[in-house]
């Protein structure tokens, strides 16, 4: 599954030098791990299901030190006294990346929603107001879900969960140091 990260990992073990996980690793495994379905609704007003279906991980190309996060999925909406619409919805979030030592997990904090769009076109008044509660939800969800976390069941993977230093943010990866340069940031 990871087999880049594997490799990587296997010939810099024992050199000792920077591991990186690049945003395709990111987002490969933010698609595998970390689901977001989410049912609201308020009797007599509204009742919508929404089900975000991709991610896609941008790491410090738009911002230094965030990450970009594109969420797609579906929904429906369902209103009293009309038919139910089924629809698309595309939101877009900047999120700071945290490695946690303890964990060997790289988290998302401050979870912001910079952007979104929902289609058909016609439902965008009724759905605004849920989007807050989808933001709250995925905010939620990644704050406590790793983004990505490093399997100690493999034994190089182990290694370096408990050799990490400090963690760097670049345009594209993220740098696991396991020199003594530093502490974890």
């Amino acid at each position: 599954m990871l087999h880049a990260l594997l490799l990587t990992l296997s010939l810099s073990s024992q050199t000792g030098g920077p591991i990186d996980i690049t945003e395709q690793e990111l987002t490969r495994y933010v698609n595998q791990k970390a689901k977001y379905e989410q049912q609201y609704g308020l009797p007599g007003l509204f009742d919508v299901d929404v089900n975000i279906d991709t991610m896609q991980v941008r790491l410090g190309r738009q911002k230094a030190g965030m990450a970009q996060v594109q969420g797609n999925g579906r929904f429906t909406l369902s209103l009293p006294g009309k038919p139910a619409v089924d629809g698309t919805i595309r939101a877009d979030f900047e999120a700071k990346p945290r490695y946690h030592l303890q964990n060997g997990a790289i988290y998302l904090d401050n979870f912001t929603l910079t952007s979104y769009e929902i289609k058909p076109a016609e439902v965008q008044q009724q759905f605004a107001p849920l989007v807050g509660y989808l933001v709250q939800g995925l905010q939620s969800r990644l704050e406590q879900q790793p983004a990505y976390q490093l399997n100690t069941q493999d034994k190089e993977q182990l290694w370096l969960k408990q050799h990490v230093t400090r963690f760097e943010l670049l345009p594209g990866k993220l740098r696991l140091h396991t020199d003594n340069a530093g502490s974890v940031e």
